[in-house]
């Protein structure tokens, strides 16, 4: 049995964009997708969303890049 993760949080990260966020993380899980949060344009916040094995690999890397928070994670079971 394989766990899987889906993982959404907002990563704070002042020097960056979706793009190098996503580049970043696609080889840690799939169903990626990396969005400006709403908030504020100015914030440098983006929603993150992912499928994943290994979510604390996820939040070490996303941790080097900039502030995680308002995480949602919801594990689920793969044949």
């Amino acid at each position: 049995m394989i766990t899987r993760y889906a993982l959404e949080f907002i990563l704070h990260a002042k020097d960056s964009s979706p793009k190098i966020i996503k580049n970043a993380l696609a080889e840690f899980g799939h169903d990626l997708v990396v969005s400006e949060a709403a908030e504020q344009k100015e914030s440098c916040n983006y929603k993150v969303n992912m499928v994943t094995e290994d979510p604390a690999l996820v939040f070490d890397l996303c941790s080097q890049l900039g502030r995680i928070r308002s995480v949602k994670v919801n594990e689920g079971m793969v044949g």
